[in-house]
């Protein structure tokens, strides 16, 4: 049985549920980043630092057609200006959000600079937390279905929706090009230190096969970074997890 992601505040663990199949939402929708900076070096024009710059969701060939994020727009490509988040966001692209084991070092030694930066100490009192958050890297091999038939493999997208206020959690992800989706419900339950959380799963489903989930089915996530933007989570088994805002929460 496949497994989502519980990520933010993060997840930790799999799952699927939904009504009937349907088809996963539109790879266009973009998720919207900040750029870093207001400068023109040659022919490259970075953007200014009010605007937003799109990362083009679920489509794993965005990186040409993404502008800014801390990055200089160049003809056919991007230069990185120094920005952290764009950098991680850049590698986390390189990496195919994770598969490529080559590139998972550089990715963590990203994740660990923005950790020791990050703005939201206590993330489960900021209502930034409060969204539907897209999933662009991860360590877990179960999440990205790196053992699953290709048809059964999470394509094109991986999405958290959460709610601090009723601590609640829902994920959804698409398989069979789309066709099917799976989901997780779970509940959230503080640890008091303000950013972790022990997960416990109510119920998955498999397209219109929806299951209670054992007692036994919890997880514990901790989110170390969190801005309005962007949020990085560890699990309790060592995963990481790196997430990009892509609209409000439907929990």
């Amino acid at each position: 049985m496949a497994c989502a992601i519980l990520l933010a505040l993060a997840t930790v663990g799999s799952a699927w549920h939904a009504p009937s199949p349907r088809h996963a939402p539109s790879p266009r929708r973009a998720v919207r980043l900040r750029a870093a900076t207001d400068e023109v070096v040659g022919d490259a024009v970075a953007l200014p630092d009010d605007e937003l710059c799109d990362v083009l969701a679920g489509d794993p060939k965005f990186r040409a057609q993404r502008e800014g994020l801390g990055c200089l727009v160049v003809e056919g490509g991007l230069r990185d200006t120094g920005n952290p988040r764009g950098r991680l966001v850049q590698e986390c692209e390189e990496a195919d959000m994770g598969r490529d084991l080559k590139r998972r070092g550089v990715v963590l030694s990203h994740v660990e600079a923005l950790e020791a930066s990050n703005p939201t100490p206590e993330p489960l009192a900021s209502p930034d937390l409060n969204a539907r958050w897209r999933l662009i890297y991860t360590t877990s091999d179960s999440i990205l279905g790196t053992n699953r038939m290709r048809l059964f493999r999470p394509r094109p997208r991986i999405l958290q929706h959460v709610n601090a206020a009723t601590l609640a959690a829902y994920n959804e992800e698409w398989v069979l090009g789309g066709l099917l989706r799976n989901s997780v419900k779970a509940k959230l339950e503080p640890r008091g230190d303000g950013r972790t959380v022990d997960v416990q799963f109510k119920r998955f489903g498999i397209g219109w096969l929806k299951i209670p989930a054992p007692k036994s089915a919890r997880g514990v996530l901790e989110t170390t970074y969190l801005d309005p933007e962007l949020r990085i989570s560890r699990g309790d088994k060592g995963n990481i997890f790196v997430l990009v805002r892509d609209g409000t929460s439907k929990v």
